[in-house]
C-alpha cells in the first residue's frame, strides 16, 4: 500500500496493484492502483515524447510544452505525467494476461512489455516534474584531461537536445569557441539533408 499525506493533514491510502517497470527502450513507467473510492487508475511517467503520444486529448499540452522547453535549456531533466481510470472488468481483463506474462518461462520481459502496453494509451495529461542531475565532482576537469591528451569524448542521451547542450556546456564537452550543428531529423533522408547542409556550412567557415 502506498500512504500519502496532503497538505489539509488527510492521509490516503492506495492500494498498488501493479508496477509496470521503466527500461530504455520503454522511456516510461507506470503503476496501477485502487483509490480509496474504489477507483482503479493507470498513472505514468516518461519521456514527453513516449507520453504525448499516449494522450487521449492535448488538452493543456502546448503550454506544458513552453513549460518543459524552458526547463530543458536550464539543464533540467523534464517528464510528463499522465493518468487514466479504468473499470474493474478492464483491470480484471488486462491483469489476468499480465499474470500469464510474468509467469512465462520464454520472453518473458518482452510479453510483459507487450501486455503493459495495451494499457497504457489514452491518457490524461497531468503535469511535467523538472528536476537538476548535478555533475559529479571534478567531471568537467576529467573530460578536460582527457581531450587533452587527444582522447575523443562522446556523450550519449536520451535527454531533450536542449538539456543535452546545457550538460554539454557544464562538462566541458562543448564550448563557445564551437560551431554547433543540430541534426534532428527521425527520417534517413532527411537526417542526410541535415547532414550535408551541416558540411557545406562547415566547409564554408573554414
Amino acid at each position: 500500500n502506498i500512504l500519502i499525506e496532503f497538505k489539509t493533514g488527510e492521509i490516503r491510502k492506495y492500494e498498488l496493484l501493479n508496477l509496470i517497470e521503466f527500461d530504455s527502450t520503454r522511456k516510461r513507467m507506470s503503476v496501477v492502483v485502487r483509490l480509496p473510492d474504489g477507483t482503479i487508475k493507470v498513472m505514468c511517467k516518461g519521456a514527453d515524447s513516449i507520453i504525448e503520444k499516449r494522450l487521449g486529448n492535448t488538452r493543456n499540452l502546448e503550454k506544458t510544452n513552453e513549460y518543459l522547453e524552458n526547463y530543458a535549456s536550464e539543464g533540467l531533466r523534464t517528464l510528463l505525467l499522465a493518468e487514466k481510470t479504468i473499470t474493474q472488468e478492464e483491470y480484471e481483463s488486462w491483469n489476468a494476461r499480465y499474470e500469464e506474462a510474468t509467469l512465462a518461462t520464454e520472453n518473458r520481459e518482452d510479453k510483459m512489455n507487450a501486455i503493459g502496453d495495451e494499457i497504457e494509451y489514452d491518457f490524461e495529461l497531468v503535469g511535467a516534474t523538472a528536476i537538476e542531475d548535478r555533475l559529479q565532482d571534478e567531471v568537467a576537469e576529467t573530460i578536460s584531461v582527457l581531450k587533452g591528451a587527444g582522447i575523443k569524448v562522446w556523450v550519449l542521451t536520451g535527454d531533450k537536445i536542449e538539456t543535452a547542450i546545457n550538460i554539454g556546456y557544464s562538462c566541458k564537452v562543448l564550448n563557445n569557441d564551437m560551431e554547433q550543428y543540430i541534426i534532428d531529423e527521425t527520417e534517413a533522408g532527411k537526417i542526410s539533408d541535415q547532414l550535408m547542409d551541416a558540411h557545406k556550412d562547415y566547409r564554408r567557415s573554414k
